[in-house]
């Protein structure tokens, strides 16, 4: 059973790692493979890069599982064949239910093209995981992931969390449990990333959430074959990508009420791929960034392009039709256009009652002298939800209304060249979104411009 169905990826490379994948079959597969073998399964997929802690996540994974014999593994392993031997002395229990890909690091792509070829390893299971290499399971772990899917709301659900944390040599921190996912808001480099939000005592029921995290990520497996991980994502902006291609398919993410994993954060003994020397290897690690940063800020209406190395196979790796992309802005509190994010998202107002299910702590909102992202303000986030009910037309005319009034004012009482009715005609023209979110925008500049004036 193939992760695409009927599907040529346009680029040479990569179709022959993706056909490299699908040929790979672990001891324990059997002839034939799909969905009524995969009931009750669970395929795993992990990418690994240079991490000695690999081989310990693998057989803690059986190790804790309740029913280690579902479980089925998706292993892109990154290593050095001569350096990295010692990554592989501890043998997994159930080797012949890993599926195993192999790569010199220097042939690496980055981590969601490991992650795009580890999901091609599926073969029909019923549920997906994905982590990462550093992890430690709860005891029973496998029987808690499924209570946890089948849990949820709908079919087409996917439970997103930040794992606590556990130090080497794998002393577990007990004392906190998985929880929220929010952003601290847009980073210098234009992209925004997610961080979790520990919780002291499981959660009883699910909530509803725009973020995700890459390293504890499940779902029913129709998951992947609807929204396969995009190999051209960069890791910069991989989980705002995935977050929004999967709002848009029509996925709902929600927090867990299990706890299921614990992740290795201060990672010492691990060899990060940007502290690897190598003039050849960095530049192609920097080509590729560029091309991943251009294709998120064409996916998020920010900045279209027409190159073909930032389009390519967009078709599989793009958004969906479900819902738009606009939708997204409204529920999270973000503003792609502007690489702003507003308070709303970064204290998870779209959760009904968060205040009463915790409190926490947003450092550049809350610690004096941090430095503040380019927030969007409450007002014209609200307005912006209310201007998308209108017509173009209705945009139009009062955009051109309200420029000219603008314009008026800045050149002296002097009326603008283009007049109402020649404005109107050229916003007539444009995105509705895109007029949304300019009106919006001048809107609360006028009235913070108005509201100034009064107090002086």
């Amino acid at each position: 059973m193939a992760l695409l169905q009927d599907v040529t990826l346009s680029e040479p490379e990569l179709r022959a790692d993706y056909e490299r994948a699908l040929a790979i079959r672990a001891a324990a597969d059997p002839d034939v493979t799909g969905e009524a073998w995969g009931k009750g399964r669970i395929f795993v997929s992990i990418a690994s890069f240079r991490d000695p802690e690999t081989q310990l996540t693998v057989r803690d994974m059986f190790e804790k599982a309740d029913h280690p014999e579902r479980i089925h593994l998706g292993l892109v392993w990154q290593f050095d064949p001569q350096a990295d031997l010692d990554f592989f002395e501890v043998k997994p229990t159930h080797p012949g239910q890993i599926r195993q890909l192999d790569f010199d690091w220097r042939a690496s792509r980055g981590v969601c093209w490991a992650r795009f070829l580890a999901q091609a390893m599926w073969r029909g299971e019923e549920y997906f995981f994905q982590t990462d290499s550093h992890m430690r399971f709860e005891k029973g772990w496998d029987t808690l992931l499924i209570e946890d899917i089948e849990s949820c709301p709908g079919e087409k659900s996917v439970l997103a969390s930040c794992a606590p944390p556990y130090l080497s040599p794998g002393d577990l921190i007990t004392e906190v449990y998985p929880g929220l996912v929010t952003t601290y808001g847009f980073m210098g480099d234009g992209h925004i990333r997610f961080t979790g939000v520990w919780m002291g005592e499981p959660m009883p029921e699910h909530h509803r959430m725009p973020f995700i995290m890459a390293g504890s990520l499940a779902a029913r497996s129709t998951m992947i074959q609807e929204v396969p991980y995009d190999p051209y994502a960069h890791f910069g902006t991989e989980e705002v990508s995935y977050a929004i291609r999967l709002y848009t398919h029509g996925w709902d993410v929600y927090t867990p009420r299990h706890r299921i994993v614990w992740h290795q954060f201060q990672r010492n003994n691990t060899i990060k791929r940007r502290e690897i020397e190598g003039a050849d290897f960095k530049h192609d690690r920097e080509l590729k960034a560029i091309v991943g940063y251009r294709r998120f800020n064409h996916l998020s209406n920010y900045a279209l392009s027409s190159d073909p190395d930032v389009l390519r196979d967009l078709a599989l790796f793009g958004l969906g039709t479900a819902r738009s992309i606009d939708e997204y802005e409204d529920y999270a509190g973000i503003d792609f256009r502007r690489k702003r994010a507003s308070e709303h998202a970064m204290r998870l107002r779209c959760i009904e009652g968060i205040d009463d299910l915790t409190t926490f702590r947003v450092p550049p909102l809350d610690d004096e002298g941090a430095e503040r992202p380019n927030l969007m303000p409450e007002n014209e986030r609200l307005l912006r939800i209310v201007l998308r009910t209108w017509t173009v037309e209705a945009l139009a005319v009062e955009m051109a209304q309200l420029l000219v009034a603008v314009k008026t004012i800045q050149n002296n009482g002097m009326p603008p060249e283009k007049s109402v009715a020649d404005l109107e005609a050229d916003f007539r023209n444009w995105d509705k979104n895109a007029l949304v979110s300019e009106l919006a925008h001048l809107a609360w500049l006028v009235n913070q411009h108005n509201e100034l004036s009064k107090a002086a």
